[in-house]
């Protein structure tokens, strides 16, 4: 008799494994693959873009070929890793000061013809004045805000 108390008690015991084995599991997600996040780089290792010291340096030298509007002009940098003039900037003048700020691309015509074709900036003009200029001139050139032409 105990024999028979044990076997039926295995015998649930193996029932109820097989039930829980059957049951209807939720469905596992796939592991998401391993993706490498970088870390974001630090503003001084940016060595793509012109740091504003060095605009800051190219700019005092020449400040004299720019043409400024209610105290704003814009110039483009040359850029040696593209060889083009790629780096573009707005800079505010206040008084002996000069502040700096880096945009995306030149909203003014640049000023042609070039006053000194080998500088390393290309300096622009409000477009109404670089017309009034430029009619006046026998070589008549249309505004264009590229500074690579």
């Amino acid at each position: 008799m105990v024999g028979f108390i044990i076997g039926a008690l295995f015998a649930t015991g193996v029932q109820r494994e097989i039930d829980r084995r059957n049951q209807v599991k939720p469905p596992v997600a796939p592991p998401r693959p391993f993706i490498k996040v970088e870390a974001p780089k630090s503003i001084s290792a940016l060595k793509e873009r012109t740091s504003l010291s060095a605009i800051e340096n190219i700019f005092t030298q020449f400040r004299e070929y720019a043409i400024w509007r209610n105290d704003l002009t814009e110039v483009a940098l040359w850029n040696a890793e593209t060889s083009r003039f790629t780096e573009c900037f707005e800079v505010m003048r206040s008084g002996d000061y000069y502040y700096y700020r880096t945009i995306p691309a030149l909203t003014r015509p640049v000023r042609r013809p070039n006053p000194a074709p080998d500088l390393p900036l290309r300096f622009t003009e409000p477009e109404d004045e670089q017309l009034r200029r430029l009619q006046q001139q026998p070589s008549w050139l249309p505004p264009s805000t590229d500074p690579n032409r």
